[in-house]
Parts: structure tokens; C-alpha cells; sequence
């Protein structure tokens, strides 16, 4: 019917990527690239595509207060900087993923990501993708994951 007939076209708002929460904090993400929220998608949509190869991320929503821990060594050089040698993230997150058959799923969870051996060519890189998971126990969980990675550099 016409708008003229008093009914009106309904916009449906679709939801789009936030990640303010991720990217605003003035913390150093260089470990992850020229693009933090991009690798951070992009690592999440692959982990969703090793469970089910033709799914999509439609959106995802970063919450506030994610995780942020960073270690170094002191620059022999120069005591007076530090020499980045590990780092680790965890956000909590909603989000909507297609499964390739025009279903659409929310999600809720922390994704984690820890980096280790950034101060070598040996870095090691490890995701962990935890559903129903509460920031608070991520942040936990987040103290283990980054020394974890301490047995499995070369």
C-alpha cells in the first residue's frame, strides 16, 4: 500500500561491527597489525569456518573493558626501554553468524588471542574461542594462556 494510505516502509536497522571497546583503549595492538579489529574478525571467522566450512560472520559486537596484557625485557642496549616479548587479548562478544542454509545464529563468549616469541622470528600465535565464557573468567584465563606458550616456542 501507499505511504499516502497512512502505512509506512518499517527500516530494519541491521546490525554492523563494533569494536570500539577493542580499538579505543590507548594500548599498544602493533602485534596484530595495521588493522587490530580486522585480524580480530578475521581470526574469529575463520575459527566459526573450522566448525562449520560455510558458515559467515554477519556481525560482531565487542563489549566493553576487554583484557589486555603485555611483557618484555629490558633492552640490553638501552635500560631504558623494553624489548615487547609476549601479548594477549580477550574480549567478550556477541555476534551473528550464517550457517550457509539462511540460518542465522547469536553467539555470545570471550575470544582470546595470545602471541609469544614477539621479540624473535619463532612467534607463536594461539586463539582460544570460548562460548558462554564471562569476560572475568577469560581475564583469568588469560594469566595461563600467555606463559602457555612458553613451552611451545622453539
Amino acid at each position: 500500500m501507499a505511504a499516502s494510505q497512512g502505512y509506512r516502509a518499517a527500516l530494519v536497522s541491521t546490525p554492523q561491527d563494533d569494536f570500539t571497546p577493542l580499538t579505543s583503549p590507548d594500548h599498544w595492538l602493533g602485534w596484530l597489525g595495521d588493522d587490530p579489529a580486522k585480524a580480530v574478525r578475521d581470526a574469529i571467522e575463520s575459527i566459526l569456518q573450522q566448525q562449520v566450512a560455510t558458515s559467515s560472520l554477519q556481525w560482531i559486537r565487542i563489549h566493553p573493558d576487554p583484557h589486555f596484557l603485555t611483557g618484555g625485557r629490558r633492552d640490553p642496549d638501552d635500560a631504558g626501554k623494553v624489548i615487547v616479548v609476549r601479548a594477549a587479548l580477550a574480549v567478550a562478544f556477541t555476534l551473528a553468524v550464517g550457517d550457509g542454509e539462511g540460518q542465522v545464529h547469536e553467539l555470545t563468549g570471550c575470544f582470546s588471542w595470545v602471541a609469544g616469541g614477539l621479540d624473535a622470528d619463532a612467534r607463536v600465535d594461539r586463539t582460544h574461542f570460548d562460548l558462554d565464557m564471562d569476560l572475568a573468567a577469560a581475564g583469568e584465563a588469560l594469566q595461563e594462556r600467555i606463559y602457555a606458550l612458553d613451552g611451545e616456542q622453539a
